[in-house]
């Protein structure tokens, strides 16, 4: 967790408490200047549905906003923006912003948005390193190989024992490029590293 020094938690919990506004140049990502965009941006970032969000106005922005935020603060703090995330009228939204707050509680893997910067590149050199060795060895995922492998299937109408052994390295060997592939992604949004207060 990232620690936050007293001044910076004090700043940061008067912004909540004057009309529960998130300030937004607190995330790591480089906004559009617009607030449709911002909307729009934050929306891609939790991946929540547009429809959901657009038109919905500076609540909506600033939710997002707490949702993605929320691992960093202290206990006022998260208080403070649940009852921000509370106020949204579109139970629907509500619903989907709560989801994320808890998913990222469960396990922050599974709200990569959520992740200090620290703790990104910490993940980004573990599946990188994952990856190479898989290469090392000799175990990636290639389409010919798929294919080889399903015509194998198809023919015998079954899989041996080490057709099931190369199943689960190729499925792990995918897993592990699909989070190092959204790891990367993540980076790439964040255009510059370190340069929020909470992250």
């Amino acid at each position: 967790m990232l620690a936050l020094n007293l001044d910076d938690s004090v700043q940061i919990y008067s912004l909540f408490k004057n009309g529960f506004y998130m300030q937004t140049s607190l995330l790591p990502y480089q906004l559009p200047t617009s607030s449709e965009g911002q909307i729009t941006y934050l929306a891609n970032v939790l991946e929540l549905p547009s429809h959901l969000v657009v038109g919905k106005g500076q609540v909506v922005k600033e939710a997002m906003a707490a949702v993605i935020m929320y691992r960093h603060l202290d206990r006022h703090q998260k208080y403070e923006a649940l009852q921000l995330i509370h106020s949204i009228p579109d139970r629907r939204l509500l619903g989907k912003l709560v989801e994320k707050i808890s998913d990222t509680l469960v396990n922050p893997q599974w709200g990569i948005w959520s992740l200090d910067n620290s703790e990104l590149l910490k993940d980004q050199k573990f599946h990188d390193a994952i990856n190479t060795y898989a290469g090392w060895l000799g175990a990636s995922v290639s389409a010919a190989s798929a294919k080889d492998f399903g015509v194998q299937v198809w023919n015998k109408r079954k899989v041996s024992r080490g057709g099931w052994v190369s199943l689960v390295i190729w499925g792990s060997v995918l897993f592990n490029l699909q989070e190092l592939n959204k790891v990367n992604a993540e980076i790439l949004r964040r255009s510059v590293l370190q340069t929020s207060e909470l992250y």
